[in-house]
């Protein structure tokens, strides 16, 4: 394993803490998702990168999975009705539409393989059962990625035709709500995980902004969904 440049991941966490902060001020950081942020970001060793609390969306590919000429139409972190769609869903794509649910899914930085598997077994532990490290480098670390089996995938349309009975589309709206439930219920669960084990080694420069921010790991409150579905 490559030696990890504490002074160069050190200065990146740094930058990252900053940038969580402008991210959640300017709306592009999914809010229920800060708790379990920091909690990370409270020991000495990890920081956090690119994350998701899971989302319903709905993409124009010619495969789920496509990335290029592929656009996402719409997209929600929390449970959608059948009218916020239905007008999407009539009108032509220029593929295929389809509807995607995908569970929590959280990128996170550490310095040493001992931190690794502590935040692997606990994430593991809570349900993110396809976690695993992504990658090890001299500046950024070593990147985990804690994710769960949780996903929905269902055609809409094709390029010009209907394929979804749309007598059908409350219960197809139904079931992705509850899919996108059940990864909540997984990040309640890593929630807990984390204020039980969390920090193993204190970041006091990190707890002392939080202070200032009227905050400590003490009285971070969960995740808004988490009183109805712990």
């Amino acid at each position: 394993m490559p030696s990890i440049n504490k002074s160069v991941w050190r200065r990146r966490k740094l930058e990252f803490w900053d940038r969580l902060w402008e991210d959640l001020e300017i709306g592009y950081l999914d809010e229920d998702l800060l708790p379990v942020l920091i909690y990370f970001y409270t020991d000495k060793e990890i920081h956090t990168l690119s994350s998701c609390s899971g989302r319903i969306i709905l993409a124009d590919s010619t495969f789920p999975w496509s990335r290029e000429e592929s656009s996402v139409v719409y997209k929600k972190h929390s449970p959608i009705d059948v009218s916020e769609i239905l007008g999407i869903i009539k009108k032509p794509s220029v593929r295929r539409l389809w509807l995607n649910v995908t569970g929590p899914i959280i990128h996170v930085s550490t310095t040493n393989i001992d931190t690794a598997d502590k935040i692997l077994a606990i994430a593991r532990n809570a349900g993110m059962k396809h976690s695993g490290i992504l990658s090890i480098s001299e500046n950024k670390g070593i990147i985990l990625e804690l994710t769960t089996g949780v996903k929905l995938t269902h055609l809409l349309r094709s390029r010009d035709e209907l394929v979804t009975d749309i007598a059908k589309l409350d219960k197809l709206v139904e079931i992705a709500n509850q899919v996108l439930y059940e990864g909540k219920r997984i990040l309640c669960r890593l929630f807990v995980d984390l204020r039980e084990n969390m920090p193993f080694t204190p970041d006091e420069t990190i707890i002392d902004d939080l202070r200032r921010r009227g905050l400590t790991p003490e009285n971070l409150s969960p995740p808004s969904y988490c009183r109805e579905l712990l």
